[in-house]
């Protein structure tokens, strides 16, 4: 070897982690270097699926619909079930001990609000999560283990805007849509539960209802199930593109996808009710 030769500077291939953000994530120990990665892979996602439909909003919307009528089939019914089931029997016992105060009236409207605010958007999320979110994981994830979604990228289509942008959308507007019909099964179980026991009629408990809920605790209630929309899409999505390793990997994936989802939507609902009510303490008291 010349001297030339090893004077010259060694030339590295790239690392995994060259750049800054992967330089960051480089020094994060091994344990959650995973979950650090995934985390970023989601965000990434959610601004492509973002600049997407900003950079060209239409083209996809019939679709959409389509998907989110097909969901709404799948999901409207154990959702009703669980949220009128749970809450009916939640709805006794709080009536029991309220009954006893003498102030029955005012303890189906306190139920009220913590139900909904809690119980009820959790519910929504979490079988929209369950079910709709687990089948969109399950779609997406065969079409990558099939290798369809190589396929597209070879012929110059583009997987996310053809196949995640109308799943996206359909699935947060359910999410967001899907909490009206609960917050009416909701106040239809507390209102049987109140009946039943407390003997409280119908026009007494939603007149009670109607004057201790204000329009920005209802708007509040759209606005969390859509973040928590955008939330259980981002998750789903990301695990089904990025699954492998055959139908074991892929059902990994989807069990993957809704457990995280359940934790997420876990952590995410502590923190929007206290940050919510931290702003707004005057609509956590019942009127």
């Amino acid at each position: 070897m010349s001297a030339d030769e090893r004077e010259a500077p060694t030339k590295h291939a790239p690392g995994p982690f060259e750049g800054v953000g992967p330089r960051v994530v480089g020094v994060v120990p091994d344990g959650p270097r995973s979950v650090v990665a995934e985390v970023g892979g989601m965000i990434a996602l959610f601004g492509k699926i973002v600049w997407s439909v900003v950079r060209k909003p239409y083209g996809f919307w019939a679709e959409s619909l389509d998907y989110f009528f097909t969901t709404l089939r799948r999901s409207a019914l154990p959702m009703a079930a669980a949220i009128f089931g749970f809450l009916l029997f939640f709805s006794l016992v709080v009536v029991i001990f309220f009954s006893q105060a003498g102030a029955v009236s005012l303890g189906t409207a306190f139920l009220f609000q913590y139900g909904f605010r809690a119980f009820t958007v959790f519910v929504v999320a979490v079988v929209v999560s369950g079910v709709a979110g687990a089948a969109l994981t399950t779609d997406l994830g065969a079409r990558k283990i099939r290798e369809e979604l190589d396929a597209m990228t070879v012929m110059g289509i583009d997987p996310v805007r053809e196949l995640v942008v109308p799943r996206a959308i359909s699935l947060i507007a359910l999410t967001t849509l899907i909490s009206l019909p609960g917050l009416a099964v909701t106040a239809v179980g507390l209102q049987l539960g109140a009946g039943y026991y407390g003997h409280l009629s119908a026009a007494d408990f939603y007149h009670s209802l109607f004057s201790s809920l204000s329009p920005p605790e209802l708007f509040s209630v759209l606005i969390n199930c859509f973040m928590l929309g955008i939330l259980i899409t981002t998750v789903c999505c990301y695990k089904g593109l990025n699954a492998g390793g055959g139908s074991i990997g892929l059902g990994r994936a989807v069990n993957q996808a809704v457990v995280v989802c359940y934790v997420a939507l876990f952590v995410f609902q502590l923190a929007y009710n206290a940050i919510f009510l931290g702003l707004f303490p005057e609509l956590g008291r019942v009127r």
